[in-house]
């Protein structure tokens, strides 16, 4: 992928929060790092590949130091692995965002599908998954609508379609435009923070299934210890997403 510089300005983040129905207030002064995670989809676009109907699969997030809002960072990153499968290609690429002083307070890596429209129909068997029974230790900790408008926003710089055209989302097998993986990641990152910043963070967090941008989603903490999210959707109790957390601090 190409080298570049990203800063993330106050105003843009609580764009992107609020669009996620989360408040900017919860991060203060410092980036809440999955607007990283949203660079390491717009590298493709810098090296000139098309991600229009790209889906995110899995997004790991190793943080060493908090960044502050306004810091420049240089991002590289390369491709790790291509696979084919029965619905496309998977490729895996590993990131690292730099200061100048060349310390790396962040490390993140991403996995996507480049679906191939023929082959995704049905949706890969979403439609016949059980819902969850929600155990006793899972405890709800927040609840968040998806707007249309605001899942469309979301998404605008990376153009894929499939976040805000019902045409192209049916063109892949969906009933509606589905939100980008990482608007949940930062739902589940701003409860992460709700105590205050974290200085370092390694975690885990696969997307199952698609969140249709008209979806209420509840978000749970398994054991209520923060060490395992799950995100539901409340129209169906599907497990949507799902985060482990291996440290934070």
């Amino acid at each position: 992928y190409p080298t570049y510089d990203v800063n993330v300005t106050r105003e843009a983040q609580a764009e992107k929060l609020a669009c996620c129905d989360v408040d900017p207030g919860v991060f203060g002064d410092y980036v809440d790092i999955t607007h990283f995670a949203v660079e390491t989809i717009m590298a493709a676009k810098h090296g000139g590949a098309s991600i229009n109907g790209s889906v995110h699969v899995s997004q790991e997030f190793e943080q060493f130091e908090p960044v502050r809002l306004g810091e420049t960072l240089t991002l590289s990153g390369r491709v790790t692995a291509v696979e084919s499968n029965a619905r496309g290609v998977m490729i895996t690429s590993a990131f690292e965002f730099s200061r100048a002083s060349g310390v790396v307070p962040l490390r993140l890596s991403r996995t996507s599908l480049k679906a191939d429209p023929a082959r995704m129909r049905p949706p890969a068997g979403w439609s016949t998954v059980a819902a969850v029974e929600l155990a006793s230790d899972w405890l709800e900790v927040a609840s968040h609508r998806l707007v249309p408008e605001n899942v469309a926003r979301y998404s605008v710089e990376a153009q894929n379609l499939i976040h805000s055209d019902p045409a192209v989302a049916g063109e892949f097998g969906f009933r509606a435009p589905i939100a980008g993986g990482l608007m949940a990641a930062r739902m589940m990152m701003a409860y992460l923070w709700r105590d205050g910043p974290l200085q370092s963070l390694r975690m885990s967090v696969n997307f199952r299934r698609p969140m249709f941008w008209d979806e209420q989603l509840r978000l749970f903490d398994v054991g209520g210890a923060g060490a395992r999210l799950k995100m539901i959707r409340a129209s169906d109790n599907k497990v949507v997403n799902d985060a482990t957390i291996d440290y934070l601090g």
